[in-house]
């Protein structure tokens, strides 16, 4: 037997709706102390905001509020939020509200007065849930609702936008890394273009004043004729390269370092010193380079290695 002041049993829930405009709805029986019972239709939303505006009643600081079913359940995450079980589990947990909260109400109220007169929030609930039960107010509760509806599109295209917006952005970022990349990938090139064509040019630089040295030996130190005193001279590279020339018994030493240093062989390289050495007996003409073949002891021929200078 339902005790005296308000009462409200649910009874049922429905989905209505299509889509993502799909919701779930409550039909509940509400009842005061001398009046006829009301048929109530009503959102889950609308509970959790009656029990948030009781919540800042200052009169009913005093008073145990229950608290609202979890809007969520392992059983919504898993199967969603229109799952039969999940919902038909929510209602019972409505119910089992709806008596603490009446209980908790009726015992503020019941004996000053009409609990839904005296208690706001409450007494606007009720009308508004009794209201929307009437096929009369349908349509108003559908238009709200359509309200709703279109804010949230409206959130949904704002935030579409925004993520649009943050896309274009990103691309933007990565056009501008990429064109610096692309602008330090070019000026290595050039950096590595210039490097390479002062290497050329300066290569070309040396091999014609090597030719130009060699030009010069070649006019100073004339080969001699035959039946002139002479020596033959027989070089040999690290690289097993070998060159002859015959030179006049008192051309210097000197001069035998610069014919291996200028002459087109395998041979010491450009600006490399080295050392003239004898195979037999072994002498090291470094130092001798003024003194003459025959002062040497080069004449009438020798083998001259050449040599790491040390």
């Amino acid at each position: 037997m339902a005790a005296a002041g308000w009462n409200c049993v649910v009874v049922e829930h429905f989905k209505v709706g299509q889509g993502a405009r799909q919701h779930t709805k409550y039909r509940a029986q509400s009842s005061t102390s001398g009046a006829s019972p009301q048929e109530l239709i009503f959102r889950f939303s609308q509970v959790d905001s009656l029990l948030g505006r009781l919540a800042q009643m200052p009169e009913l600081r005093d008073v145990a509020l229950p608290r609202l079913p979890p809007k969520a359940t392992l059983r919504s995450l898993v199967s969603g939020r229109f799952d039969d079980a999940f919902l038909e589990e929510r209602r019972g947990l409505l119910t089992k509200f709806f008596e603490d909260l009446s209980a908790a109400l009726n015992g503020k109220y019941s004996e000053v007065g009409n609990v839904l007169e005296l208690c706001e929030p409450l007494g606007e609930f009720v009308a508004l849930a009794a209201r929307a039960g009437n096929a009369a107010e349908a349509e108003a509760v559908a238009a709200v609702e359509a309200a709703i509806r279109r804010e949230e599109d409206r959130q949904i295209i704002a935030s579409q936008n925004a993520e649009y917006e943050e896309s274009l952005r990103q691309d933007e970022l990565r056009r501008i890394e990429e064109a610096e990349k692309a602008e330090q990938e070019q000026q290595a090139a050039r950096e590595e273009a210039k490097r390479q064509e002062e290497e050329a040019a300066k290569a070309l630089e040396l091999e014609q004043a090597l030719k130009m040295r060699r030009e010069k030996f070649a006019l100073e130190n004339p080969v001699p004729s035959a039946g002139e005193p002479q020596a033959m001279m027989r070089f040999r590279a690290p690289s097993g390269a070998t060159i002859q020339r015959a030179f006049p018994d008192s051309a210097t030493v000197s001069t035998l370092f610069e014919f291996a240093a200028v002459s087109e062989w395998d041979g010491p390289k450009w600006g490399e010193t080295f050392d003239l050495r004898t195979s037999f007996p072994v002498k090291n003409l470094k130092g001798m380079e003024s003194q003459t073949l025959r002062e040497a002891g080069l004449c009438p021929s020798a083998m001259l290695l050449v040599a790491q200078d040390s």
